[in-house]
């Protein structure tokens, strides 16, 4: 039997993002990133949960930014600080989505940094949540191979290995010819330990296929022997199992909707904490298929606030899984 120290350790660089919203003339500062948003997804869905963040920042980090998880009993232990400068973001929202700027960057991972406490890790669950490529592929092939990694389910969002910057700190897309081999020699390493997710266009990016063809790149994602999330923002999202034909899952309709920022991250939180609630044995089709659910309804709650809030437990994002809730395409 593993000797867990933890139930799920997030991964990632901490963002200190500078957020404009031109339709409302405001401009406001938020402490954000995956591990903030997966964070504190998984404790209010279950307070009871012992989790973890690892995460690197600057000597200019205030920790007065760290107030938001006072009342939670997430372990910072995880929190290196060393270099000069923090990951941070200028993140503008305008009429036709939102444009991406990186203004400085914090040291990638290096394996070391997982090694630490022995008191950190093993977890039943690792999400690794890149937001500036920040993961070299040395880092994720020796995490792969990890005594202390090597029994962990892990979740990934693709968002941040795919990310390149142009002299500005203007966000745009790698190279394809540097992003599959990247990310498929990444999906076999780590095989059917691995659930990932990406968006629409960063799969398409990923398989190099056109716009109409993203049932073919989840298909041939899933030729890895990963478990494949490919998401459609409100037109719900596509899953590819081992074994298994695609399924279609509808989203959840929000009451409202004031920032997509963290969607992902809360659905990967609470879809991984669901799966390790199961033994190895009953991570069924179906029983993923259930958790998925879960995990869609509980990301539409995000959505509804500014910012990292809108979390909820897991009783109130339960009382959403109904077909009257789903938005039908």
């Amino acid at each position: 039997m593993n000797d867990w120290k933890k139930d799920i350790v997030f991964i990632g660089h901490f963002a200190l993002d500078n957020i404009i919203v031109r339709s409302r003339n405001t401009n406001s500062q938020s402490l954000g990133g995956g591990v903030t948003y997966g964070s504190l997804s998984s404790y209010h869905y279950n307070p009871k949960a012992n989790i973890g963040i690892i995460s690197i920042v600057g000597k200019d980090f205030d920790d007065g930014h760290l107030s938001i998880f006072k009342d939670t009993k997430i372990d910072l232990k995880g929190i290196i600080k060393e270099g000069k400068e923090t990951t941070k973001y200028l993140i503008d929202y305008h009429e036709n989505g939102r444009n991406l700027r990186l203004i400085s960057k914090a040291r990638n991972f290096e394996i070391k940094d997982i090694e630490f406490s022995p008191d950190f890790l093993p977890a039943k669950a690792i999400h690794l949540t890149p937001i500036a490529d920040e993961f070299p592929s040395e880092f994720l092939s020796k995490l792969a191979d990890h005594n202390i990694t090597n029994n962990s389910i892990i979740g990934i969002d693709v968002q941040g290995l795919i990310r390149d910057f142009d002299k500005e700190g203007n966000l745009i897309l790698k190279k394809n010819s540097m992003i599959r081999p990247l990310i498929f020699k990444m999906l076999q390493k780590f095989g059917s330990r691995m659930f990932f997710k990406a968006s629409d266009k960063e799969a398409l990016a990923v398989t190099e296929l056109a716009h109409n063809e993203l049932k073919q790149a989840t298909e041939l994602l899933g030729e890895t022997g990963a478990y494949i999330f490919t998401t459609l923002g409100d037109k719900g999202l596509y899953f590819k199992a081992p074994g298994h034909p695609i399924l279609h899952f509808n989203a959840y309709n929000p009451k409202k909707c004031e920032d997509e920022t963290g969607a992902g991250d809360c659905f990967m939180a609470i879809l991984l904490l669901g799966l390790i609630d199961l033994s190895p044995k009953e991570r069924t089709f179906n029983k993923i298929s259930e958790i998925i659910k879960i995990a869609s309804a509980g990301s539409s709650f995000l959505i509804e606030e500014k910012g990292p809030k809108g979390f909820q437990s897991k009783n109130v994002i339960l009382s959403r899984i109904n077909p009257q809730y789903e938005i039908k395409n």
